[in-house]
């Protein structure tokens, strides 16, 4: 992927070769890779679960609250990767590049709202080796980096990994359903969790469509208030007419 990332790759270039030469630390290896649970999928404004959204929507993933590498970054050289792969992908058998998963295809990094690659990222510190790595929270997220047709429309595994000198220990994941949709933007396609029903993805529209109705016949009775109080307030005649009716 070509778009808006070089800026980016020269630092991630310099900061990774110097991790990369530091000897490995005795106390951390790479277990059998194992799935360590679900992220789940939440509004970047802390709202709670989404389910679905465009490719412009923010969200970020929550992982469990006790989610850890098995070692820390400042002493044990582990790091925090992310990950968008097709679901015939194994995330344990993934190794990571300076941008994303190695293997090509649909195969890439997830992105902050500033267009940068969520990668590299380093555990909570500790203050001795061998001791687990806590994984801070989740940058908000977003899909509007990738140009329309680089996420083919399918099923893909999102998540997060910890990796050893680019090789996955301990990962969480969730699958989502991504739809092709040549009235979003950026992007053009639109998504929702494989747990939802395609339902979903036209459930905006309709609630939309309520809402304005719903604005229309509030305005409507708000304006036939207010005409029916001036008329009871409006005598029909002026004083001094019905003074010389008499």
């Amino acid at each position: 992927m070509t778009v808006r990332i070089l800026p980016f790759l020269g630092a991630v270039v310099i900061a990774t070769s110097l991790v990369q030469t530091v000897a490995p630390a005795a106390s951390a290896t790479v277990a059998a890779p194992v799935r360590a649970g679900d992220v789940v999928v939440v509004d970047d404004d802390g709202r709670g679960p989404i389910d679905h959204g465009g490719s412009a929507t923010g969200f970020t993933l929550q992982l469990p609250a006790d989610a850890a590498c098995p070692g820390d970054s400042q002493n044990d050289q582990w790091r925090i990767q992310s990950f968008i792969v097709p679901v015939s992908d194994d995330p344990g058998q993934l190794t990571y590049e300076l941008v994303g998963p190695a293997g090509g295809g649909a195969r890439y990094a997830l992105y902050d709202q500033l267009d940068n690659p969520y990668m590299q990222q380093f555990t909570q510190p500790n203050t001795a080796a061998g001791q687990p790595g806590r994984v801070p929270a989740v940058v908000p997220l977003s899909f509007d980096v990738f140009p329309p047709g680089t996420l083919p429309a399918g099923t893909y595994r999102i998540g997060i990994a910890c990796t050893y000198f680019r090789e996955t220990g301990p990962y969480w994941d969730t699958t989502i359903v991504i739809t092709d949709d040549a009235d979003d933007a950026p992007s053009k396609f639109v998504w929702r969790l494989e747990s939802a029903p395609e339902s979903v993805l036209t459930s905006d529209d309709g609630v939309d469509t309520v809402w304005w109705i719903v604005g229309g016949v509030a305005v409507a009775v708000l304006v036939a208030l207010v005409w029916s109080t001036r008329r009871r307030r409006t005598p029909s005649r002026k004083p001094s007419e019905l003074q010389e009716s008499r």
